[in-house]
């Protein structure tokens, strides 16, 4: 028998072998936890913020949900920081060559060194991620991911290291959703 006709019938759960959430016992914090992980974290809703802060500062006896959150929460304030890094370097980009391209000349010398310099933090942010925070890397991958890629887009002789940023999350990290579908 083939191993098509042997899968034939068989059922596979998508979320198979995926890297997990982690287990929230607290509802307060679990759903704080999970609004934060549905946010946009370009700008932070101020309600969540609020939220996020009541919820670390109760008193629960959850205090692995509330490190989880924490770990979330400094994450997204974070990404929103750096996010204002990379938009306010996508401006300056913009203001020298124009929005679209109509003054194109060589990089200037602080641009270039502010571009390099925002490449370094970035896949340094996300090496600093355990195995066990899957989940919040490819946030983080997702939130900051389409930034940098407009950036490469725009500039020419960038390393060929700027072709490892991703914006779903699916380079190759271990969960990823590609490489579970395949």
């Amino acid at each position: 028998m083939s191993s098509f006709a042997l899968r034939l019938g068989s059922m596979r759960n998508f979320s198979e072998d995926v890297t997990h959430m982690p287990v929230i016992k607290d509802p307060e914090v679990q759903n704080v936890f999970k609004d934060l992980m549905a946010a946009s974290w370009d700008e932070l809703p101020y309600s969540v913020v609020q939220d996020a802060k009541k919820a670390l500062s109760k008193d629960t006896d959850d205090k692995a949900g509330q490190e989880a959150l924490k770990n979330v929460f400094c994450a997204a304030e974070a990404a929103e920081e750096f996010g204002g890094v990379l938009l306010s370097i996508k401006m300056e980009l913009d203001d020298s060559v124009g929005v679209s391209g109509e003054n194109v000349k060589p990089l200037s010398n602080e641009l270039a060194d502010a571009l390099k310099t925002v490449y370094q933090r970035y896949t340094t942010y996300l090496d600093a991620f355990g195995p066990d925070e899957t989940y919040l890397r490819k946030k983080v991958e997702t939130e900051l991911g389409s930034k940098m890629i407009y950036l490469k887009m725009r500039c020419s002789g960038l390393g060929s290291e700027w072709g490892k940023i991703t914006v779903l999350g699916t380079s190759g990290l271990s969960g990823s959703y590609v490489e579970q579908r395949a």
